[in-house]
C-alpha cells in the first residue's frame, strides 16, 4: 500500500467523508444512533473543512481528523481540540492515523 498523503479538506471532500463516517461509525465511541439515509451534510456551521485534515492514499480519501476550538471563550482561542478521527478499515495498520495526529 502507498503511503498517505495529508491536506486540508476542503467543501468537495463532503460526500466522501459522509461515506467514511459511516462506514466506520461504531457503537464503541458514538453517543448517537447509527445514521439513516437521508444523510445530513459531512460538513455544516459548526463543522467546517479548515476544521480537518483528510488522508489519502493514491485518489481514494482513507481518513480525517477534525481539529477545533472547544470553546468560543476568547481567553481559550489558541486551544484546539481532537472532535474526530477516522480511518477507513483498508488502510488501518499502515500509519493512516498516526501521520493524521502528526498533522494536527
Amino acid at each position: 500500500m502507498s503511503e498517505s498523503q495529508i491536506r486540508p479538506a476542503v467543501q468537495d471532500d463532503d460526500e466522501a467523508l459522509g461515506r467514511l463516517d459511516r462506514e466506520t461509525w461504531s457503537p464503541l465511541h458514538a453517543v448517537s444512533p447509527r445514521p439513516r439515509p437521508p444523510y445530513e451534510p459531512f460538513f455544516d456551521d459548526r463543522h467546517r473543512p479548515e476544521e480537518h485534515l483528510v488522508a489519502e492514499i493514491g485518489d481514494r480519501l482513507v481518513g480525517y481528523v477534525r481539529i477545533a476550538r472547544p470553546t468560543p471563550l476568547a481567553c481559550n482561542a489558541h486551544v484546539r481540540q481532537i472532535q474526530g478521527l477516522a480511518v477507513a478499515d483498508s488502510a488501518r495498520g499502515h500509519g493512516v492515523g498516526r501521520a493524521l495526529l502528526r498533522a494536527a
